[in-house]
């Protein structure tokens, strides 16, 4: 952090990123929500921003980045939007819903991953929601853009008129994403005010971007909170330098005097499992634990994971007794019905 820094109150932080283009999307702000019960199970104060709640096409943190994102299709200059990720995809998903709602076609490049073309979660969702598909074999997500620049020329050659999103694997992108939630982090700032307490730690499920926008937000107002990113997914790049990159350049976006480093990144791997989009035991007794408990179901590749990994913190004495802790629910709810097999053959909390 530089020495020159000066904190922002919320309201400053937010009078800033509302100089960057963006187009409404979502209801906001989510509710940060407290957690009697499982509170009392766990014996520290839990606290659940409710990103699961944003409304576009079932909700979901993407849902924030898209505001950013897609703020240029307002330009006229496109006239549908071209981006790509896992069969089951989230982003993809509200990328979709997004358009729909800006009058604009969706093309979707996936990879064939773990589901590949079963008519249920999120590729349910995209027929519903009228995309052209396209599935092509593999489950290595890092292929994605190449997969993506094949598909964006033959629209060209088509005559249409693409904007390309390239999501986690897009420079601009990420940063983009990055701001909307630096714009959550005020969110939960005046949310903690008006609930009288500062979090001890912040966990959130997430790849780069999500994670940067909390860490970022949280530096810039000053909290003393500790941010934990838990991965879903295995990285072959950096994703801890990456992190820090995109932080630096929103905090230029946003002209403030901060400088991050990839050793500043609590970023955690541990409890991906096998492998992206298969779901782990843990993860499982972690979502059928919360359900229980608050009503509240997280979904079995994302977000249970990063519960999971919550409360082998609290086992290992990272997170203390009487503690305050926020978890970020990011969404991901369809994506429950299309792991129905794993769910109701998993062993149940008696």
């Amino acid at each position: 952090m530089s020495s020159n820094f000066v904190p922002l109150t919320a309201q400053e932080l937010v009078a800033k990123i509302n100089k960057i283009p963006r187009v409404s999307l979502a209801l906001l702000p989510t509710i940060l929500e407290f957690a009697p019960n499982i509170s009392k199970e766990l014996g520290i104060k839990l606290y659940i921003k409710r990103d699961d709640c944003t409304a576009l096409a079932f909700g979901g943190n993407k849902t924030r980045h898209l505001e950013f994102i897609m703020a240029k299709a307002l330009s006229g200059n496109y006239d549908c939007i071209l981006t790509g990720a896992s069969s089951q995809s989230n982003f993809c998903r509200q990328a979709v819903a997004a358009a729909n709602k800006l009058n604009l076609d969706s093309f979707l490049v996936l990879m064939h991953g773990i589901k590949g073309k079963m008519m249920q979660g999120n590729f349910l969702l995209y027929n519903i929601l009228g995309a052209n598909v396209n599935v092509v074999e593999g489950e290595d997500l890092e292929q994605i853009p190449k997969h993506l620049d094949i598909k964006y020329n033959e629209l060209i050659k088509e005559g249409r008129k693409p904007l390309l999103i390239y999501g986690g694997f897009g420079k601009e992108d990420t940063v983009l994403a990055g701001i909307s939630y630096a714009n959550a982090m005020a969110e939960i700032d005046l949310q903690m005010k008006d609930q009288n307490f500062m979090a001890d730690h912040l966990f959130v499920t997430a790849a780069n971007m999500t994670q940067a926008g909390c860490e970022l937000g949280a530096k810039v107002l000053n909290w003393p909170t500790r941010i934990q990113g838990v991965s879903p997914v295995y990285w072959e790049m950096n994703i801890k330098k990456d992190i820090a990159r995109i932080c630096n350049e929103g905090a230029k976006m946003l002209d403030v005097n901060l400088e991050f480093t990839d050793s500043m990144i609590n970023h955690d791997n541990n409890y991906v499992g096998e492998k992206y989009g298969a779901p782990t035991t843990d993860g499982i007794k972690a979502m059928k634990l919360l359900a229980k408990k608050e009503g509240i179901i997280l979904d079995p590749v994302y977000t249970s994971k990063g519960f999971a990994a919550l409360l082998d913190y609290i086992k290992r004495g990272i997170i203390k007794k009487g503690e305050n802790v926020i978890f970020m629910f990011t969404g991901g709810s369809p994506a429950v019905f299309a792991y129905n097999e794993e769910l109701s053959k998993s062993q149940s909390l008696d």
